[in-house]
């Protein structure tokens, strides 16, 4: 099973998408900091990734490591406000501090940088999004210890191949204290202690869904997955303590928009004037999204719809009053079938770690000696026994009987290379340096109860994104946001 990457800005545009991705560097949180795959037994953590069934929902943007270049100061500039979230505020210097950090992360990745107006845009409403979830997380009474900071430092740490000191010279070097460091991830923690609380723990997989499911993955030489749907929205927000006489007013508001767009209005560009919806600056669109994904009161709207049709009725929800679209139908990509069978690999490995004290080139240097010593007639078990810095050194390096899927990808692309009997060179991963060895291989059957395993897994992660999607929209619809500066300038 692949592991899954997912923000709130998932339906945004290839280049938003790049955005997003330079910012979701790097913070393995500590609920999803598993490294060993479920019923694995005692097998090794670091080499194993997780699968979806032991996953938690996909998590919100996490921090990771500044750029050297995003702490510069910005002394003469006036801090003034750009929006308001609830009580708080954002700042222009915040604005700017972070998309030149995305600026230059693109950069450093060799990445196209997006018209500067547009990225200034869609990092206030990151902004926007990150001050909603987090306010949440500190109303709702979360606390998070210094012990459960310290470990947050301490997986950005190992994901970036350094070692906490490290991090913190780093940190420091890019213009940002420790203690605002050490803060932010402390915010981050929290709100995944909420999504887990408020999203997470209310995720129920039922057989019948699990039985559709390998039912749909069963069927051979399906052209197309379901129908997905593109739906744009303009929300006119409602006060949970608006009076009648407000509320008609509301009312009226959006049945004008709603005669607007049927008469052939732009209705991304009246969505960006109007919507007090967290998709206001993508012209309202929800993105592609198959129906059982959409709310309720906006899947009965628009399904009977033609593309391009307005629904014509204003639609009416605990949030306020919606205004609906459907911009664009489209059928999904098929799901391929489900595997009667597949190719397990018996391997063992030699580990030597990385960091501070190892430089990569190094470990290279030792790990091609050790494999000289084997490949002229050495014991590879006795070897691992003796260098693997890996928890399977005891067992002589071996893994036992791996899955594909299973492996950290660097891992499992270099072991699927190998014939039985052979030894790789030396291996890079994020965890260090490895040897491997393949001993043999076999075609074995999947039995219908692991198929199912997967099954719930795959359900269970598909549901978990749509509750935590429609939560995080929940949180921003009932936030009191006040933009200071036009988004799209």
């Amino acid at each position: 099973m692949k592991r899954q990457a997912f923000s709130v800005l998932s339906r945004l545009n290839p280049w938003q998408r790049l955005l997003v991705s330079a910012v979701l560097v790097t913070l393995a949180a500590p609920a999803a900091a598993q490294l060993r795959a479920p019923g694995a037994g005692s097998r090794t953590q670091g080499i194993f990734v997780p699968q979806n069934g032991s996953t938690v929902a996909p998590s919100q943007p996490q921090m990771g490591v500044p750029s050297p270049q995003s702490g510069q100061k910005r002394s003469q500039l006036v801090d003034e406000v750009v929006a308001i979230v609830n009580n708080s505020v954002i700042t222009r210097r915040e604005l700017l501090d972070r998309a030149d950090e995305i600026e230059n992360q693109l950069r450093a990745a060799n990445r196209q940088i997006p018209p500067r107006a547009d990225l200034l845009g869609e990092v206030l409403e990151r902004l926007v999004m990150e001050r909603v979830q987090t306010q949440a997380a500190q109303d709702a009474g979360i606390k998070v210890t210094d012990q459960e900071v310290d470990r947050a430092i301490e997986s950005v740490a190992q994901q970036n191949k350094m070692s906490p000191g490290d991090l913190r010279l780093r940190v420091e070097g890019s213009g940002m204290s420790w203690t605002k460091y050490r803060d932010e991830l402390r915010k981050q923690v929290q709100v995944i202690r909420l999504r887990e609380r408020e999203v997470d723990s209310k995720v129920q997989v039922y057989d019948g869904e699990i039985d559709n499911f390998v039912a749909a993955r069963s069927g051979q030489g399906a052209a197309s997955g379901p129908a997905e749907y593109d739906v744009q929205q303009i929300l006119v927000r409602v006060p949970e303590d608006a009076s009648e006489a407000q509320k008609a007013q509301l009312k009226a508001k959006a049945e004008g928009l709603l005669k607007q767009a049927q008469g052939n209005a732009d209705f991304a560009a009246l969505a960006r004037a109007n919507s007090e919806g967290p998709e206001a600056a993508q012209g309202g669109s929800m993105g592609f999204r198959e129906i059982g994904r959409l709310p309720a009161l906006f899947a009965n709207a628009v399904v009977d719809l033609q593309p391009g049709g307005v629904v014509p009725e204003v639609v009416e929800s605990a949030n306020g009053f919606h205004v609906l679209k459907l911009a664009s139908k489209r059928m999904g990509q098929a799901q391929p079938a489900a595997a009667d069978r597949i190719t397990q690999t018996q391997v063992r490995h030699i580990l030597i770690r990385t960091g501070p004290n190892m430089p990569e080139a190094e470990a290279k240097r030792q790990m091609a000696t050790i494999r000289d010593r084997i490949t002229h007639g050495g014991d590879f078990a006795d070897a691992a026994r003796r260098y693997s810095q890996d928890g399977s050194a005891q067992q002589g390096g071996e893994l036992g009987w791996v899955s594909p899927g299973e492996l950290v990808p660097e891992f499992e692309q270099a072991m699927s290379r190998l014939r039985p009997g052979e030894i790789s060179e030396p291996v890079v991963s994020q965890f260090g340096v490895h040897l491997i060895q393949v001993e043999n291989r076999r075609e074995t059957e999947v039995s219908p109860e692991k198929q199912r395993d997967f099954a719930r897994a795959e359900v269970r992660e598909q549901k978990m994104r749509a509750a935590y999607d429609d939560w995080v929209r929940q949180l921003r619809s009932a936030a009191y946001v006040e933009y200071r500066i036009n988004r799209q300038r």
